[in-house]
């Protein structure tokens, strides 16, 4: 006797493979997919002073970076550290907001093979509020610690209060 596909009893070995092939996939692929336009060639770490531009906090705005960037040239990332940072932005959970303010004086910029900025992330220590451009990074908790590690890894300062940022512009860096 012939079982058909509409037998609920019967489903195909291969079709549960692939099905379980098609379940982990979803589950591997970053949650950043098609969040960046290219590929990551090089990402760099940033420190600055947002105070050094009145009305712009952003780190990076029309592919031009803040004027208050501490680091010039900014700290590249290894392809281990970059890894890890892209491990650190995946979560399954939801962003819990931070507070009401947003005082950002860290981010990492994502370059293409080019060296053409495609993208942004910048976050504050101080209040955990996070921004990213282009939109379209899913908010989720990213790993703080694992971003403190590698910044700490990298030699870029986290400081405590905004006018340490400030101080720390004006020795230059």
């Amino acid at each position: 006797m012939t079982k058909y596909a509409t037998d609920k009893t019967v489903i195909s070995p291969i079709v549960k493979v692939f099905l379980t092939i098609f379940l982990i996939l979803c589950s591997v692929i970053p949650t950043y997919a098609g969040w960046l336009p290219r590929e990551v060639h090089e990402v760099r770490a940033y420190v600055y002073d947002y105070a050094q531009e009145k009305g712009n906090k952003s780190l990076l705005r029309q592919g031009r970076l803040h004027q208050g960037v501490i680091n010039q040239g900014g700290a590249k990332l290894s392809d281990d550290q970059i890894e890890r940072l892209k491990d650190a932005l995946r979560s399954s959970q939801e962003r819990k907001s931070g507070a009401f303010c947003y005082m950002p004086h860290h981010g990492f910029v994502f370059f293409d093979k080019d060296g053409k900025a495609m993208g942004h992330i910048e976050l504050c220590f101080q209040c955990g509020n996070v921004a990213s451009s282009p939109e379209g990074l899913p908010e989720r908790e990213w790993d703080w610690k694992e971003i403190r590690t590698l910044l700490e890894e990298l030699n870029v300062p986290i400081l405590k209060a905004d006018e340490d940022y400030s101080k720390l512009y004006s020795k230059g860096g």
